[in-house]
């Protein structure tokens, strides 16, 4: 492992241990094993460490969002896989997924953030276009349809993480489809 993804590992680390606040860089320094200088030759401070950190998981979810999505599905499938894709990121990343919550709920995501990590949903902002073109979702902006599904998904995803909530396949189904029956046109 190199030294700026062991750096990157601990702060992911730390903030889902600790929030963002309470995560230092002295404290990503100890607990990282590197030396102060090395995290500075990476990164100029810790907001850019923690803008970086946070755009790289974007990405990383990104793509999940889109993995092994056949074109060939008709598009509920696509739906429900996509659905399945995030939960089952999230699920198998906690940390990474606390992460995410505590920087998209902090200051720090500002629009020059957003419009940067924009381009790692472009397929999920595409395929929202498409089912809205089509007449399958509802007529509201792309960016409203993908919060409102990643919203139902971290309430899942946050119920058997930190309730220990154990979930039947069934249960996901129908899960999935209680967020398909609220963005499509009825």
């Amino acid at each position: 492992m190199t030294k700026r993804q062991q750096i990157i590992d601990t702060t992911i680390q730390l903030v889902a241990e600790m929030g963002l606040y309470a995560t230092s860089m002295g404290l990503i320094v100890k607990e990282s094993n590197v030396a102060a200088g090395t995290i500075y030759h990476y990164f100029k401070n810790k907001e850019d460490l923690i803008k970086t950190v946070y755009s790289e998981l974007r990405e990383e979810m990104g793509k999940a969002f889109i993995q092994n999505i056949d074109n060939a599905l008709p598009y509920k499938e696509k739906f429900f896989l996509i659905w399945k894709n995030l939960f089952y990121y999230f699920k198998d990343n906690p940390q990474k997924f606390q992460f995410i919550e505590h920087y998209a709920s902090s200051p720090l995501e500002k629009n020059e953030v957003k419009e940067i990590n924009q381009r790692h949903y472009q397929p999920a902002i595409n395929f929202i276009q498409k089912g809205i073109e089509k007449g399958y979702l509802r007529t509201l902006p792309e960016s409203f349809i993908i919060q409102l599904i990643f919203a139902h998904v971290s309430v899942v995803v946050r119920m058997i993480l930190f309730d220990e909530t154990d979930i039947s396949v069934t249960t996901l189904q129908l899960l999935i489809q209680s967020c398909w029956d609220s963005v499509r046109i009825n």
